[in-house]
C-alpha cells in the first residue's frame, strides 16, 4: 500500500492551521500532522479522534521542528507576533520564519506554504514599518534564496474574527448591535478571507497541482510566487449592513481609532496600511489562480447567515 503524503501543519489548532488540517484531512488521501504546544487541548484532541496526528512542537526549537517536519511532502508554515496575546517564546516572526525553513530545507519538503503579508517598508506614512508585515515579506527573500520550493500565501482581513472576536454585540438591552473594527474607514475597499472554510481548501489545491505536475517541485510555475488568497473585496460597511439586514436589528457602525490597547502598536500600524493604501488593490478576487485550480469560495451573505445570524437568533 502506498503510503499517504504528509503535510505537517505549524500552529495546527490556531486559525489557518484548523482550516488547513481539516480540509487535507477530509480528502482521505493525505497524512495530516498538526503542530501545537497543548496535546490536550480540546482542538487537538478532537482532530486526534478525526485521525491526524498531534504532534508537541515547539517552533522555536530545531530538534522539535526536525521530528515533526520527518518524511513531510509538504508545511504550512505560520509565523506568530512575539506581541500576539497567546504567545510566549522569544523569537521574532523572522527568525521563526527562518528556522522553520532551515528545517524544511533539511528534510527535503518539497512543498513550504507560507503564510505571509505584503512588505510595507519603514517610509511609509513615517510609520517606521509594519513588523507584522515586513517580517513575514523578509522571510519570504529568504526562503527563496535556499532554493526551498514555496509558494507565499499573501492573506487579507479575516472575516472569521467577526465572530471570534468578535466584532459585534448587543447593546441597549438586545434592541441594537455594535459592530465595530479599528482605524480602517467602513467604505474603504478591503479583501476579507473565510479562513475557516476557504484557506484548507485553496492550500490543498496548490498542494494537489505540485504533486500532480509529474516533475520535480522546483519546476513548478507557482513556485516562488506570491499568491493573495481571499474570499471576496468588499467593505466593513457592508458586513455591518448585512449583518442589519439578515438579523433584522439595526446595527451601529464604530470606528476605534486604534488597537494599542488590546493589542499592539504594530497592529495599528497595519490598520492604518490598510486604511490608507489597501490591501491588493490590483488584484480580483478570488484570484483566477484559485478559480482555475477549482476552488469554490463562500460569499459575505453566507458568512453572516452562517455565523453571526446564530449568535443572535432569540430562543
Amino acid at each position: 500500500m502506498v503510503p499517504k503524503p504528509i503535510i505537517a501543519v505549524v500552529t495546527g489548532t490556531g486559525a489557518q492551521g484548523r482550516s488547513v488540517s481539516q480540509a487535507f484531512n477530509n480528502t482521505g488521501k493525505w497524512h495530516v500532522r498538526v503542530l501545537t504546544r497543548n496535546l490536550t487541548g480540546e482542538v487537538a484532541q478532537a482532530f486526534e479522534r478525526e485521525g491526524m496526528e498531534i504532534v508537541q512542537g515547539n517552533f522555536e526549537d530545531r530538534a522539535s521542528l526536525r521530528k515533526a517536519f520527518e518524511g513531510a511532502y509538504a508545511v504550512y508554515s505560520v509565523t506568530i507576533p512575539p506581541w500576539h496575546q497567546s504567545y510566549t517564546n522569544t523569537l521574532g516572526e523572522y527568525e521563526q520564519g527562518v528556522l522553520q525553513a532551515d528545517v524544511a530545507k533539511e528534510s527535503n519538503v518539497q512543498l513550504f506554504l507560507f503564510s505571509t503579508l505584503p512588505y510595507v517598508g519603514p517610509e511609509y506614512m513615517g510609520l517606521g514599518g509594519v513588523e507584522l508585515y515586513d517580517a513575514k515579506d523578509r522571510t519570504t527573500e529568504y526562503i527563496t534564496s535556499i532554493g526551498l520550493p514555496a509558494v507565499y500565501i499573501s492573506t487579507p482581513a479575516f472575516i472569521d474574527n467577526v465572530h471570534s472576536w468578535p466584532l459585534v454585540k448587543e447593546i441597549d438591552g438586545g434592541a441594537r448591535l455594535e459592530f465595530w473594527g479599528y482605524v480602517v474607514g467602513k467604505d474603504k475597499p478591503m479583501v476579507f478571507l473565510w479562513v475557516e472554510r476557504d484557506l484548507g481548501p485553496s492550500m490543498l489545491s496548490l498542494a494537489e497541482s505540485f504533486r500532480s505536475l509529474g516533475k520535480p517541485s522546483s519546476e513548478h510555475p507557482l513556485k516562488h510566487t506570491i499568491q493573495p488568497v481571499g474570499s471576496w473585496r468588499g467593505t466593513w460597511g457592508q458586513v455591518s449592513r448585512e449583518i442589519q439586514r439578515q438579523t433584522g436589528i439595526e446595527t451601529r457602525h464604530t470606528v476605534i481609532p486604534d488597537a494599542d490597547g488590546r493589542w499592539h502598536r504594530d497592529l495599528t500600524n497595519a490598520f492604518i496600511y490598510q486604511d490608507n493604501h489597501g490591501l491588493y488593490p490590483t488584484y480580483d478576487f478570488p484570484t483566477q489562480v484559485f478559480t482555475d485550480l477549482g476552488v469554490h469560495y463562500g460569499t459575505l451573505e453566507e458568512f453572516v447567515r452562517a455565523k453571526i445570524v446564530p449568535m443572535f437568533a432569540k430562543s
